[in-house]
């Protein structure tokens, strides 16, 4: 598993970001099947949806308005299935906005 953490603090840099993360989406390709909203869900449960589409078979996931909490939870999520060479493939793009407090 990869994970690119895709974040700025700086609210002046929010422009570039927003357009490396338009890239990268128009780069995924029917992209709308592949992100995921963080903002709809807690850590575990952010957690929970990233295990379900790497088990039905998507390779690149991009989770959108991520919190430093849910951050932390899939890298801890990372570590554990690492271990077992579980989704060696998935590559997870995670991006946190300036606006992104949580």
């Amino acid at each position: 598993m990869q994970i690119q953490i895709i974040a700025s603090t700086d609210r002046s840099d929010a422009k570039g970001l927003q357009d490396r993360v338009s890239e990268l989406l128009s780069e995924l390709g029917n992209y709308h099947r592949k992100t995921v909203q963080a903002d709809a869900y807690g850590a575990n449960g952010l957690v929970d949806i990233l295990e379900v589409r790497a088990t039905d078979g998507q390779c690149e996931i991009m989770v959108l308005n991520c919190s430093k909490l849910q951050i932390q939870a899939v890298l801890d999520w990372q570590s554990c299935v690492e271990d077992a060479n579980e989704f060696e493939d998935l590559v997870l793009y995670l991006v946190r906005l300036p606006d992104s407090n949580l």
